[in-house]
């Protein structure tokens, strides 16, 4: 889409590693779902309650959800195919129309790593907040800080 600059790229991309994650996150809230339907029970033609409304409207569990024409809620085992086909894929949006589409997606699971880096610098490691003032003891805290991620990166490679 575009011309130069403005150009998009999308690369479909997918880990068969998370083929089997998806599988059981969406496993694990079917069974949710079930548990919920059983606890609320038939309505046996009567008007639906709020916690019907409240379980279409969930964002997790509504997209498996239909109401049939009772207004009873169940499980839509179509929305439940359309989800398996999505297992593992994810779509990269690029403007970089010269790079291939391995490098596309490699570049994007490295951009995922470092930011879980500096998520890691700001939570577990503490980075901030900073309580010094002077200039050479913010470098210095930073760092360590730094030197502290590159640790924790050696030993979980190791």
């Amino acid at each position: 889409m575009g011309d130069g600059e403005a150009r998009i790229r999308y690369v479909l991309a997918r880990n068969p590693l998370e083929v089997e994650r998806d599988k059981e996150k969406r496993n694990l809230i079917l069974s949710k779902i079930r548990e919920e339907l059983k606890k609320l029970g038939d309505l046996a033609g009567e008007p639906h309650s709020r916690a019907y409304c409240a379980l279409i409207a969930h964002k997790s569990f509504g997209r498996y959800l239909t109401m049939d024409e009772h207004g009873q809620p169940h499980i839509d085992q179509t929305k439940v195919k359309a989800e398996e086909r999505l297992d593992g894929k994810y779509l990269i949006r690029t403007s970089d129309g010269t790079i291939s589409a391995v490098d596309v997606a490699l570049g994007s699971k490295q951009l995922y790593q470092v930011e879980n880096a500096f998520r890691t610098l700001k939570t577990t490691l503490d980075l901030r907040p900073v309580d010094h003032r002077l200039e050479d003891r913010i470098r210095s805290h930073v760092l360590l800080c730094w030197l502290a991620l590159l640790l924790i990166r050696l030993m979980e490679n190791q």
